[in-house]
């Protein structure tokens, strides 16, 4: 095969791949590479095509195989490394965008995705750095920009992480994604009016997002629009019934608006997507204590510890149950194990010394007043 033939060859599958053929270039770059079996294009357009396909395995034996007939082949490194960060070789991934970078400095798109192998192993600022390349090199592709403006945002740098995805919405205005980011951006730097405007945005160019709601009800709870927050969290669940966290989201909300019975439900129905949602035991247990259900309450800190000896939290509301039903010493058992995952908790500490001196107290005076009734609780939550 001669050059003006590869190069009409190269040509046809360029065009296939904006139609999406995929299978029509497989199919005859195996027939072209039983006459032409060394011809490293055939082998690298076969991976493209595969990784299209959603074919990690056989991408990578093809960009490799296209490598072995040519170490000096640049875009087989760079789209062997993409395929790499997708499927998690990081460091894979790292070695072959070096090398693509290495023959090549211009290729923007090689920095950028050397610059997501990074990100991906939290290198944050050198992932900025390789963005920052890319943006130099071709300043109105919108991508890295995005990329950098998450980086910056891993890095609680908001103020970049905002101008980033900014300059991007000004090169494609309608990525819904991108103002979803802006919004996470501007609430984490408390600019609420800005991140609302930009969930809305967001739902606008794409209502079916329900992270986008979620994140919409966290902001009206944190401005305590508990109404608006609990139409947010249920627009969020009606997209996405299965995720236990915004169940959580709403029950804390409706328990805040004093809507035990609405909180609960949504406290029962996360357990039921999940039975070990530690969170949606803890809200439910903490609201069970509050209502005098000490057994209940004990029954689901009971859950957590069984998951998570070490959980503090579970421990105390345990005792506060057990001190509620005069169980001192089980209380006691419970707080001091408590104070030991919390050492620096002075307000724990205090309890487990007046507990103590209670316990004492009734070994010297037995029928002397119980000090610690319900309605006398010694150590709040």
């Amino acid at each position: 095969m001669n050059n003006e033939e590869l190069e009409k060859i190269i040509a046809e599958f360029d065009d296939d791949f904006e139609k999406k053929e995929y299978d029509k270039i497989i199919t005859r770059a195996k027939d072209l590479l039983k006459v032409n079996p060394k011809e490293a294009d055939l082998y690298f357009y076969m991976a493209r095509a595969q990784h299209a396909l959603k074919n990690p395995k056989a991408a990578i034996g093809h960009f490799t195989t296209a490598i072995n007939l040519n170490n000096q082949y640049q875009k087989a490194y760079a789209n062997r490394g993409l395929v790499y960060i997708k499927e998690g070789m990081l460091q894979e991934a790292l070695n072959d965008l070096n090398i693509a970078i290495k023959l090549n400095e211009n290729d923007c798109i090689a920095w950028n995705n050397r610059g997501l192998a990074r990100c991906e192993l939290r290198d944050y600022e050198g992932a900025c750095e390789d963005y920052s390349k890319s943006i130099s090199l071709y300043p109105k592709w919108n991508v890295p920009y995005n990329n950098r403006g998450y980086a910056a945002y891993k890095m609680k740098n908001y103020t970049l992480a905002i101008k980033d995805f900014t300059k991007s919405i000004e090169l494609k205005p309608d990525d819904s994604y991108v103002y979803y980011y802006r919004g996470l951006a501007r609430s984490c730097a408390k600019d609420y009016p800005g991140a609302i405007a930009d969930y809305k945005k967001s739902l606008e160019l794409n209502p079916r997002q329900s992270a986008t709601y979620n994140n919409l009800g966290k902001i009206r709870a944190d401005l305590k629009d508990y109404e608006g927050a609990v139409e947010a969290y249920t627009k969020a669940i009606n997209l996405d019934p299965g995720w236990t966290v915004v169940y959580n989201n709403r029950g804390k909300v409706r328990s805040m608006m004093g809507d035990v019975n609405g909180a609960l439900a949504d406290y029962d129905k996360a357990i039921s997507l999940n039975n070990k949602d530690i969170n949606a035991y803890s809200n439910r247990a903490y609201i069970r204590y509050g209502l005098g259900n000490y057994d209940d309450a004990i029954s689901d800190c009971n859950k957590i510890i069984k998951l998570f000896p070490n959980n503090s939290l579970a421990l105390c509301v345990r005792g506060l149950c057990y001190q509620a039903k005069g169980q001192l010493r089980s209380a006691l058992s419970d707080l001091k194990q408590a104070a030991q995952f919390s050492p620096n908790d002075e307000k724990l500490l205090d309890a487990v010394e007046m507990l103590e001196n209670a316990i004492e107290e009734q070994k010297n005076n037995p029928d002397g007043e119980n000090l610690f009734s319900d309605k006398n609780n010694i150590f709040k939550i």
